[in-house]
């Protein structure tokens, strides 16, 4: 059973730098209100509706910066692959959020041909135990409009990498394996929508070792068939 991991958030974000000392204090004191209870919502979660309130507005903010806060959750996370050393599952995945409900907002993008919404793709780290240690990277990607049609899938096979959703998987290994700890050993996993040979090519030119669940039957460097 995957165990949990529970976070100073002071400590945590302390290298936070958005150019406010008063944000800074609003979002630490947001991600401990929120971290208590994350199943709940945030109204729930919060004491009081000013305290809901400031919460909802704080993205808002100017000098709210969702990359900052990656970039500090990141170190603090490599920080804790070197204390425990390795092995270190960095696990992918991406996630649907749905805002269908949310027709009378503009411009949130599709997540499918019909579906409002965003895609977060993530990649945590996470002990062979099964010891959440942190979030490596963290993107979003939606669809600016439906497609008229859909693409064939002929025409989805010979667009390159860099042009199809997918691309994501790479930039996320290239990028959530960057500045490892010398000595810590990091192993990629995948769901089968990692099964690709580009993905599999961007590894060995990391160097990198991978664990990929395979949709397509492939055949190994020692002429061994492989079958999804």
């Amino acid at each position: 059973m995957a165990q949990e991991k529970s976070f100073d958030m002071a400590e945590e974000f302390n290298g936070l730098d958005f150019h406010s000392a008063r944000l800074k204090g609003r979002f630490i004191r947001t991600m401990e209100t929120l971290g208590k209870q994350p199943d709940k919502s945030i109204l729930y979660s919060s004491e009081n509706r000013a305290e809901a309130k400031a919460a909802y507005r704080m993205p808002g903010n100017e000098d709210f910066d969702r990359q900052e806060i990656i970039r500090t959750h990141r170190e603090a996370t490599i920080r804790r692959m070197a204390e425990y050393g390795g092995p270190i599952l960095a696990v992918q995945d991406t996630t649907g959020v749905n805002y269908n409900t949310h027709i009378k907002t503009e411009g949130i993008g599709y997540i499918s041909d019909k579906t409002l919404g965003v895609n977060i793709h993530s990649c945590i780290a996470v002990t062979a135990d099964g010891l959440v240690l942190g979030v490596l990277d963290q993107s979003g990607y939606n669809r600016p409009e439906p497609g008229d049609e859909p693409a064939s899938h002929d025409s989805k096979k010979a667009r390159p990498a860099e042009e199809k959703e997918s691309f994501r998987w790479l930039e996320t290994l290239e990028r959530s394996t960057a500045d490892i700890p010398e000595g810590v050993k990091v192993i990629s996993v995948c769901d089968r929508e990692g099964d690709m040979y580009e993905l599999f090519a961007k590894a060995g030119e990391l160097g990198e070792a991978f664990l990929i669940r395979i949709v397509q039957n492939r055949m190994t460097a020692g002429n061994r068939r492989v079958f999804g």
